[in-house]
This record gives structure tokens, C-alpha cells and sequence, in this order.
């Protein structure tokens, strides 16, 4: 990073190390330059804990959306269960109907004409039963994906902030670790000819 800047800045000939700077008597430069590139690092690193954190913003939005749609598919669901067993309902009151006047017409009376019609009775309220059951299970499942999304939605968000939360941490870090090296390299060059054996290699780890 430190000698893709300094060729820009110097202009020379070929690639160099921060060593072969300092051969080339541009020991001034070398501070700036430390401190150029810890804050473009620091820079970079809060920057990319701000984007996670939106990703994870945007994540949980759209997942909270496909959510309210899941729950607005229950709602309607129970709406056609209910609409589709009130209309089987009326359909087996039709039915009854037309069993007790069949019945009374073939000369079926008494005990098995009202067996017959409380037996239709049961089995019909049964199957009308099972139609709002069947619609309600699919509303639960439709609900329950809502709770998972949602679910998402939270981990998304909170894995952005965590990122973010890290990044600072990383930020500071660079940037203790830049300007501790920066002041290493100040309290080098002012010594009697320029960087030390350690102050080189300093400058070469960073």
C-alpha cells in the first residue's frame, strides 16, 4: 500500500520497498507516507463495516416484507376456508332437505327416516370441519414462514452491526499500530545517519 503511493508520489524508476526508499534519501517522506497509509487502512476498514451494516439493513427490510407477505397469504387462507365451509354448510342443509322430502315421498317415516337424516347430519358437519381445519394448517404454515424470515431478517441485522462493531475495533487498531510506527520512524530519521537496523525493519514489517 506505503510503496504504491510513494511511486505515485516520487515518480521512480521501478517498484521500491520502503528500504530502498530510504537508499535513495527520501527518509522525510517516509512518516508522511506511513501516515497516508494508515488512514487510507482506516479508512477502508470503517467504510466496509458501514456497508455490511446497511447490507444487513436492506437484508432484514426485504425479509420483513416477504413476512407481512406471508402473514397477509394466512389471513386469506382462513378467509377461504371459512367462505368454502359456510358454502358446504348450505349445501348440506340443501341436502337435508331434499333427503327428508325424498324420504317422505317414498312413505320413509319415523325412527329411520331421522336415523338416516342425524347420520347425513354428522358426516357432513365432519367434512365441513375438515375443510376449515385444512385451510387453518395452511395458515399456521404460512405464519410460521413469516417467524422464519423474520428470524433472518434479525440475524441479518445483527450480523451487519457485529461487522461494523468489528471493524471499528480493526480501525483502531491500524491506526494505534500506524502511528506507534510512524513515531518509530520519526525518532529514527532524527538520529545521525537515518534509519537504524531496527528502524528499517520496522518500516519493512508495517
Amino acid at each position: 500500500m506505503i510503496q504504491k503511493i510513494a511511486g505515485r508520489l516520487l515518480n521512480v524508476p521501478y517498484k521500491m520497498s520502503l528500504l530502498e526508499l530510504s537508499h535513495y534519501r527520501f527518509g522525510p517522506l517516509v512518516v508522511p507516507l506511513i501516515i497516508a497509509g494508515t488512514a487510507i487502512q482506516t479508512f477502508g476498514q470503517i467504510q466496509a463495516g458501514k456497508a455490511a451494516e446497511q447490507q444487513g439493513k436492506v437484508e432484514q427490510e426485504i425479509l420483513e416484507n416477504n413476512a407481512k407477505l406471508k402473514e397477509r397469504e394466512a389471513e386469506e387462507e382462513r378467509r377461504v376456508a371459512r367462505v368454502a365451509a359456510g358454502k358446504f354448510a348450505e349445501e348440506g342443509e340443501a341436502l337435508l332437505g331434499t333427503i327428508q322430502v325424498r324420504g317422505a315421498k317414498a312413505g320413509v317415516r319415523g325412527g329411520s327416516l331421522a336415523l338416516n337424516l342425524e347420520e347425513t347430519a354428522q358426516q357432513l358437519d365432519k367434512e365441513r370441519l375438515d375443510i376449515l381445519t385444512e385451510g387453518f394448517k395452511r395458515a399456521e404454515f404460512r405464519e410460521s414462514e413469516a417467524f422464519g424470515l423474520r428470524f433472518q431478517g434479525s440475524a441479518a441485522r445483527a450480523r451487519g452491526k457485529n461487522i461494523r462493531r468489528g471493524s471499528i475495533l480493526s480501525a483502531f487498531g491500524t491506526a494505534a499500530t500506524g502511528l506507534a510506527s510512524a513515531g518509530f520512524a520519526q525518532s529514527q530519521l532524527a538520529k545521525p545517519g537515518g534509519l537504524t537496523n531496527a528502524g528499517k525493519a520496522t518500516l519493512l514489517r508495517f
